[in-house]
């Protein structure tokens, strides 16, 4: 299984996915770069902007949800 398609699927099991979650959970650094590549098979995703915790305060990143799958067949 490719980093696009651990991200789909995260995003199917999960919800929505943050680039801090990519990173922690798939280790995926690109995460912008993988949902175009995903929006590129057809995939449409909601971008949000959020505010997560860190260390140090809080940062705000995009958290991606699946809008609507690409049909294969």
């Amino acid at each position: 299984m490719n980093q696009s398609e651990k991200v789909l699927e995260y995003i199917k099991q999960n919800g929505s996915i943050t680039s801090l979650e990519a990173i922690r959970e798939i280790g995926c650094t690109r995460l912008s770069a993988r949902i175009k590549d995903l929006e590129d098979m057809g995939n449409i995703f909601h971008r949000e902007r959020v505010t997560v915790p860190t260390r140090d305060g809080k940062t705000t990143v995009t958290q991606y949800s699946l809008i609507k799958g690409a049909v294969h067949g």
